[in-house]
């Protein structure tokens, strides 16, 4: 494999040849946003003080870059009815759980 470049966000894009076909393949450690999201997750409710703001989640890009290539949406664009609604399934769900920075449903 050739390292081709790392993102701003710390994804390490590499370059494999496998004969008639090349594949690209992608890796982030996401320890600290991981590790980060658990202190967060019981620090408070998530609420800003005036509570008109709420912390939900924070989302490694390596995770974000896994649902657009495997699933074909891109949790960002959440503008979309459809994408909001997968993104809230996931967060709700305990398989996301290690995502959630504050307690609740969303």
């Amino acid at each position: 494999m050739r390292e081709l470049f790392t993102s701003s966000a710390g994804v390490r894009h590499f370059w494999r040849d496998e004969g008639d076909h090349k594949v690209i393949v992608s890796a982030q450690d996401a320890t600290p946003v991981l590790e980060r999201n658990q202190a967060m997750a019981t620090h408070n409710d998530g609420y800003s003080p005036d509570r008109s703001l709420r912390r939900v989640a924070s989302i490694p890009a390596i995770v974000r870059l896994k649902w657009l290539n495997e699933e074909g949406w891109d949790c960002f664009q959440i503008h979309d009815p459809d994408v909001a609604k997968k993104l809230k399934s996931k967060l709700n769900s305990s398989d996301y759980l290690y995502l959630r920075t504050a307690p609740g449903v969303v």
